[in-house]
């Protein structure tokens, strides 16, 4: 009789030992798999952030060309688009007034803006 009992106690040690190891494996599965899914994630957004900026910095300098504003000062300095439902704010500075200008485009590239359409 205490065979048996020490038997089914054995099975059912090993079956609990089985359990948390695969239940520690499937654990480690899913870090894995959402680790992988936050990286995709951030490069998307990351990517997708920086196509909206050129594009609209593309926009802005072939809309401030030299025929359009003779002089730096009639250029803006600043100011905020939307494009594809995300804000964008742009800042304009020279670095001086023969050598060229620099523009800084801020994209927030992960909540959309519910004020753009």
């Amino acid at each position: 009789m205490t065979r048996v009992t020490r038997r089914k106690g054995m099975i059912l040690l090993q079956t609990l030992v089985m359990s948390v190891i695969l239940s520690m494996i499937a654990v480690m599965v899913m870090q894995w798999v959402l680790g992988r899914y936050m990286t995709a994630t951030r490069t998307y957004r990351s990517s997708a952030s920086k196509v909206r900026s050129q594009g609209y910095s593309s926009n802005l300098f072939s809309m401030w060309s030299m025929m359009s504003y003779p002089s730096f000062g009639l250029i803006p300095t600043s100011g905020s688009t939307c494009m594809d439902g995300f804000s964008l704010i742009y800042s304009r500075g020279a670095l001086s007034p023969t050598n060229g200008m620099f523009v800084k485009i801020d994209a927030d590239q992960d909540s959309p803006d519910p004020s753009c359409p």
